[in-house]
């Protein structure tokens, strides 16, 4: 069988048309097109996850921004003053600053002051003499928060008292004799933390219907320093006697020299007398 004859029959048997003859040599063989119709693949189809709005996340900005309002033993930071009325006419006092652990606070009442370290829970507890009817205190923090709370004392008509206010880092003390007959008591607050610091020291005595009649000396006693004994020191007295005027005043006690460094010195006649009868 010849060539030409053998690839008509090959050509036949798989279907290929046969090659058309040119110049007594083979045409090229086109591959044969499919009579199929190739479907198109289907692609995969992928559902959108919605993003979360940014106020469902917690990014760390926000945990720590609500963290900074949280003290370290994880109370809330703001701070607050609660004044009641306890026995004997005292103010029972508390003062809360949970994020401001060991700083320092000044509490004003009636013209006098005194400054105390907040401890470590920031959770100040004391209890101060009442020198006023209406009570009025105000607490200032060191980051510049004030605070104010008050209330009324009725029984404070009942009791004399007579404070003293220290101011700088070298307070004085109140010295008060009373006869044993009376019954009297003498409260100290604050602490000299810095030349701005300030000591409140009050002396009191009951004044009833079992009162004995009687009178209490009082004085001071201040320390010769090396920063005082030229410059002196200052003090403020304030006076609340039932049935006589209340009195506010200042004392500057002049230096003594910086011979007497070392020194106490008791200054008498500087603080009226109090003098107390029976009602």
């Amino acid at each position: 069988m010849s060539r030409i004859l053998k690839n008509a029959v090959l050509a036949a048997w798989f279907g290929i048309a046969s090659p058309a003859l040119a110049d007594g040599h083979l045409a090229a063989i086109e591959p044969p097109v499919p009579t199929a119709v190739l479907l198109t693949p289907e692609l995969p189809r992928f559902t959108s996850v919605p993003v979360p709005s940014e106020k469902s996340q917690d990014p760390i900005a926000d945990i720590v921004a609500r963290q900074a309002n949280i003290s370290s033993f994880g109370t809330a930071c703001g701070p607050s003053m609660i004044v009641n009325v306890a026995q004997d006419a005292m103010l029972a006092v508390r003062v809360l600053a949970p994020c401001l652990p060991y700083e320092a606070v000044r509490l004003a009442y009636e013209d006098l002051a005194f400054t105390i370290a907040m401890p470590m829970t920031g959770e100040l507890h004391f209890l101060l003499p009442a020198l006023a009817e209406n009570a009025v205190l105000k607490a200032i923090l060191s980051d510049g928060t004030v605070l104010k709370a008050s209330t009324s004392v009725p029984d404070m008509q009942n009791f004399a008292r007579v404070a003293l206010q220290w101011s700088g880092a070298d307070p004085g003390e109140l010295i008060a004799i009373a006869p044993k007959i009376l019954s009297s008591d003498m409260v100290q607050l604050g602490q000299p933390i810095d030349v701005d610091g300030a000591v409140l020291q009050v002396f009191s005595s009951r004044i009833s219907d079992q009162t004995a009649s009687g009178v209490i000396r009082l004085s001071l006693r201040a320390p010769v320093t090396a920063i005082n004994c030229n410059i002196g020191q200052t003090a403020r007295v304030r006076r609340a006697v039932p049935r006589e005027p209340v009195l506010t005043y200042d004392l500057i006690l002049k230096g003594s020299g910086c011979g007497a460094i070392g020194q106490s010195l008791e200054l008498k006649n500087v603080l009226q007398d109090l003098k107390l009868a029976r009602n």
